[in-house]
């Protein structure tokens, strides 16, 4: 059996989002929040990212309000990411480590 040697517990959620370098905003990728933790996020992706780069992630309007009142840009580095194989598509899991820790009272009810 796999011990789970995670800080935080993950809470699955689905929250679009566009993801980018932070120094370079232009060339985003759409993409969605598929977990969260207080120190980080996964996101399911259009294009793969670097590890070790920094990124920005910009949530849709709609939800950085509801769900996330704390922040509309979240910033943080990329750990890892890899190809899935979803339906054909060439979809990216990403793992982002969060630069600020997320309040651990979380607005995950309005989804």
């Amino acid at each position: 059996m796999t011990q789970n040697n995670r800080r935080w517990d993950r809470e699955p959620i689905s929250v679009p989002c566009k993801i980018s370098y932070e120094d370079d905003t232009r060339n985003s990728a759409e993409g969605s929040i598929i977990n969260l933790s207080p120190g980080g996020v996964m996101l399911s992706t259009e294009q793969g990212f670097i590890a070790n780069e920094r990124v920005a992630i910009t949530l849709e309007d709609e939800y950085d309000s509801l769900l996330f009142e704390f922040a509309e840009i979240l910033i943080g580095t990329v750990r890892w990411s890899q190809s899935t194989a979803t339906a054909g598509q060439g979809l990216y899991h990403v793992g982002i480590a969060l630069e600020r820790e997320l309040p651990r009272r979380m607005l995950l009810t309005e989804q």
